[in-house]
């Protein structure tokens, strides 16, 4: 009696099938946002080309290397009255460092871009792949919605007909998502190219799955090509090397001269925070910024003495430099590592559950699989977003390493669980 009882109950609460609201299509909010820029099929390496061509970021950092090499010209072409100076040769060997100083930026803004190109390629292509499986997805749930089922007791008892109906409600949502996070992460990969004036049309990734990257490196391997390639600490050295030879051009420096120029009168040599502070849910600290004023003034014994203390200052510089950035090396082998064993810990199930993701696209939806296909789904997400971060920590890796790292990708081939429209 309970059970009939309780069967009648719930065909009362049963919800008829309801009217979904119509979301315009994707192409009007194209058409809205693209103002005239027309799509262009392209490959990784084709934005890349592009991204060392026009990015301004890259063209500012090598006007910053021609200013860099019109100084140290100028002060190796000094001659007459000046080679009496008795601080030359120690500002030549100054402006030395300060052209590996630029030839560091410039090496490190190009990885940096590269890195940012990829990032915002994979993405595009992450978020097709989910739009995708999730416009599946909405398909067959709305088929399901619009259809009585030959047992509406025994869906509604169990809560399958409402499981389903609040799945599709969230698909929508995701799939709302996806589309116009797509979009977003084409424009964001037009700006890592150069900008819309320009590169003049909206890229379109030439490959439709994520590439699988080929990673074989120890940590001790990473952080020693990271020491000696990566801009930010080819920075710091140079910087304690000028800082030290600073506070040699001002012993030498004549006594009488109440103010004395420093090298950074003749040409910029600054560090470049390494990296950014962070105070939010993972705690990174700051960088030690190198510190060079244009002059020193005051009696020599104080100039002396100023330039020295800034020259134990390059040298925390360095440490904390490396310390850092050792770090970011640390963080970024682990994480590698965790992506490793949690694709490799998802591999298990993750056939079986394309398996109904497959079954459910290409026939009716039975009870079984409607019971567990919201839940399938959200596992064949969660993958593809591990896959996503297999490749951009792999980008990082090359980054951090200013690309004395090479990763190679290999091309996947097409999720079997998505069939070709």
């Amino acid at each position: 009696m309970w059970l009939i009882g309780n069967g009648l109950a719930f065909l009362a609460l049963a919800q008829p099938p309801q009217e979904l609201p119509k979301i315009p299509p994707l192409s009007t909010l194209e058409a809205e946002v693209a103002n005239g820029l027309e799509p262009r099929v392209l490959t990784l390496d084709e934005c890349l080309a592009m991204s060392m061509e026009h990015q301004p970021r890259i063209q500012a950092a090598m006007a910053s290397l021609r200013a860099a090499r019109a100084a140290h010209s100028g002060i190796h072409s000094l001659r007459g009255l000046a080679k009496l100076s008795p601080d030359l040769g120690i500002r030549k060997s100054q402006s030395d460092h300060g052209l590996a100083v630029a030839n560091a930026v410039l090496r490190q803004e190009t990885e940096d871009t590269r890195y940012a190109v990829r990032r915002a390629y994979f993405t595009v292509i992450y978020a097709e792949a989910q739009a995708e499986r999730l416009r599946r997805l909405a398909e067959i749930l709305e088929k399901g919605n619009k259809k009585t089922s030959p047992n509406v007791w025994l869906d509604d008892t169990f809560g399958i007909s409402s499981r389903l109906r609040m799945t599709l409600t969230k698909t929508r949502s995701n799939l709302a998502i996806a589309e116009v996070g797509r979009l977003k992460a084409r424009y964001l990969l037009l700006e890592e190219m150069g900008g819309k004036r320009a590169i003049g049309f909206l890229p379109e990734p030439a490959e439709k799955t994520l590439p699988k990257p080929i990673i074989n490196i120890t940590l001790d391997e990473l952080e020693s090509l990271m020491g000696e390639h990566r801009g930010e600490r080819i920075l710091a050295r140079e910087g304690v090397a000028i800082a030290n030879l600073e506070a040699e051009a001002q012993r030498r420096s004549l006594p009488f001269k109440f103010i004395s120029n420093s090298f950074a009168s003749f040409t910029s040599n600054n560090a470049t925070p390494v990296p950014t502070p962070e105070r939010g849910g993972e705690y990174r600290p700051g960088a030690i910024n190198l510190e060079m004023p244009p002059n020193f003034g005051g009696p020599k014994r104080y100039r002396v003495e100023r330039a020295e203390a800034l020259a134990d200052r390059a040298e925390l510089t360095d440490e904390t430099t490396t310390n850092l950035t050792n770090l970011e090396a640390r963080v970024a082998f682990l994480t590698l590592r965790e992506i490793e064993r949690r694709i490799l810990a998802d591999k298990a199930s993750i056939a079986e559950v394309r398996m109904i993701f497959l079954r459910a696209s290409q026939s009716s939806l039975s009870s079984q699989d409607g019971m567990v296909l919201g839940q399938a789904v959200e596992i064949l997400v969660d993958y593809e977003e591990l896959r996503l971060k297999h490749v951009l920590i792999a980008s990082e890796l090359m980054r951090e390493t200013c690309g004395a790292l090479e990763i190679p990708f290999e091309p996947r081939q097409p999720d079997p669980s998505i069939p070709a429209r």
